[in-house]
C-alpha cells in the first residue's frame, strides 16, 4: 500500500479528492502511533500521513493561542512552549512520535483532565480537508471565540474517519512556577476514597487526583493503594498543599517530574510487556468508581476525580466480568488498546443502552454519512462501528 507525504494543507486535500472521486478507499494517519487505539486500521488503496504538515502557524503567547500543523510531533510542541514557559494542558500517555492531529482525532488526555478538561477545551479552532478537496476553517485564535455549534469540535475523537485535520488552534497555559506531588498510600479502598471526597470537598484545586491500585504502584516502585495528588503554583501555593495534605509522602523537583514521567509512560510499557494486552476506559461518576474498584484486580489507573479510570488487563478472557457490569451500571466502556485481532473481532465499545445514547450514535452515523458517504475514509476505525 503506497504512502503519501503531503508536504502542504492543499496538497493532502486534492489528494483525498482524488481519492474520492476514484473511488478509492483511503487510510489515514499522523504517526501510527495509535495504531492499537480504536477500530482496526483496515488496509486501503492509499494511505495518507500528515507528518509533512509539521509547521507552527502562529503564536501569540500574550493571547495565550497558539496554531500549528496536524502532523507535528505533540512533544516538540511542547518543548517549544516550554521554552517560553507554556504550555498545552494535555497530558496524554507518552509516545514520543505522536502527532498533534492524531492526539486531537484520538481525543486522548491524562491525569490533568481533571483540572484542564480534554481536547474539547483546549482546541479553539482547526482547519480541516475534506473528501470534495476544500480545506474548511473553523473556530479561530481567541480563547472565548465560538457561538452556536464549532463543527470542528466534529472531529475531535474521530480518529480520521470524517476528515483530515491539517491544523490545529490550542489554548495555552502558562507554566506554573512550581509543581509538588503528594502521595498517600491505603491498605482499603474505603480510607482512600474518604480522602479523596475530603480533598474533592476542600477548598484545594490540584491538577491531579488520581488513585492507583496497588499493581500499577509497584511498577512505580510504590506499595499499596496510591492516592496521587499534584499541585502547582508559587512558593506560598505550594506550603498551602504541604499543610492540608499533612502525612503525605512529598515529591518535588526531580521526584515529582519523573513521577509522572513514569505515568504518562505507564501505557505504552504495558503494552510492551503484554503483547495480548488490554486497556479498558470506564467512565463511571465519582461515587459509581467505588464499585468499579471493587471489581478490578489487577492494574488500574483512575482519574478520581473525573470518573475515567483505565483497566490494564494481560488478555481479553478477562473483560467479560467488566462488561457485564457495565452493562448492568449503564456505564460507558471502551477498548481504549488491544491487539489487531482484538479489535478486529470484538465489541469495541460498549454504550449506554438509555435512548440519549442510542440517538447519539445514530446521529454519529449520519455524520459519517454526510462528510464521506462513500465510506471512503479510515472505515471502521471508530471502534469498529463507523
Amino acid at each position: 500500500m503506497p504512502q503519501l507525504v503531503p508536504p502542504r494543507a492543499e496538497d493532502l486535500a486534492e489528494t483525498l479528492r482524488q481519492a474520492a472521486a476514484a473511488n478509492r478507499s483511503v487510510q489515514l494517519v499522523g504517526n501510527s502511533s495509535k495504531r492499537l487505539m480504536a477500530g482496526p486500521c483496515l488496509d486501503a488503496d492509499v494511505a495518507i500521513t500528515t507528518t509533512g504538515l509539521n509547521r507552527i502557524l502562529q503564536y501569540e503567547p500574550h493571547d495565550l493561542t497558539i496554531s500549528v500543523e496536524a502532523g507535528m510531533p505533540f512533544a516538540a510542541l511542547q518543548d517549544f512552549l516550554a521554552r517560553e514557559r507554556q504550555m498545552i494542558a494535555l497530558d496524554p500517555p507518552s509516545w514520543p512520535q505522536m502527532t498533534v492531529g492524531g492526539v486531537v482525532a484520538a481525543n486522548i488526555s491524562g491525569s490533568m483532565r481533571r483540572r484542564f478538561g480534554t481536547a474539547r477545551d483546549l482546541v479553539i479552532g482547526m482547519r480541516f480537508a475534506t473528501l470534495q478537496g476544500e480545506i474548511v476553517p473553523t473556530g479561530g485564535m481567541v480563547v472565548k471565540n465560538v457561538a452556536g455549534l464549532d463543527i470542528g469540535k466534529l472531529m475531535i475523537g474521530s480518529f480520521g474517519t470524517l476528515a483530515a485535520i491539517v491544523s490545529v488552534n490550542f489554548r495555552v497555559h502558562p507554566l506554573p512556577e512550581a509543581t509538588e506531588t503528594f502521595l498517600f498510600t491505603f491498605g482499603d479502598l474505603e480510607e482512600a476514597l474518604v480522602k479523596r471526597d475530603s480533598i474533592l470537598r476542600s477548598s484545594l484545586r490540584p491538577w491531579t487526583i488520581d488513585l492507583i491500585s496497588p499493581v500499577v504502584a509497584t511498577r512505580l516502585g510504590h506499595r499499596g493503594l496510591v492516592l496521587a495528588i499534584r499541585a502547582a503554583g508559587s512558593t506560598n501555593v505550594l506550603a498551602r498543599y504541604a499543610k492540608d495534605l499533612e502525612g503525605a509522602n512529598r515529591l518535588s523537583g526531580e521526584e515529582d517530574r519523573s513521577w509522572w514521567n513514569q505515568m504518562h509512560e505507564f501505557t505504552p510499557d504495558f503494552l510492551r510487556r503484554n503483547p495480548s494486552g488490554i486497556v479498558l476506559r470506564v467512565l463511571t461518576s465519582l461515587t459509581e468508581l467505588r464499585d468499579l474498584l471493587r471489581l478490578v484486580f489487577g492494574g488500574c489507573i483512575s482519574h478520581a476525580g473525573s470518573g475515567a479510570s483505565y483497566v490494564y488487563l494481560r488478555s481479553w478472557n478477562s473483560v467479560g466480568p467488566l462488561w457485564r457490569a457495565a452493562t448492568d451500571k449503564g456505564w460507558s466502556v471502551s477498548v481504549e488498546f488491544a491487539p489487531d485481532e482484538i479489535r478486529a473481532n470484538r465489541d469495541l465499545w460498549l454504550i449506554p443502552s438509555t435512548d440519549a445514547a442510542v440517538n447519539a450514535f445514530a446521529i454519529m452515523k449520519r455524520v459519517k454519512h454526510m462528510f464521506d458517504p462513500g465510506n471512503t475514509l479510515n472505515r471502521l476505525r471508530l471502534y469498529g462501528r463507523i
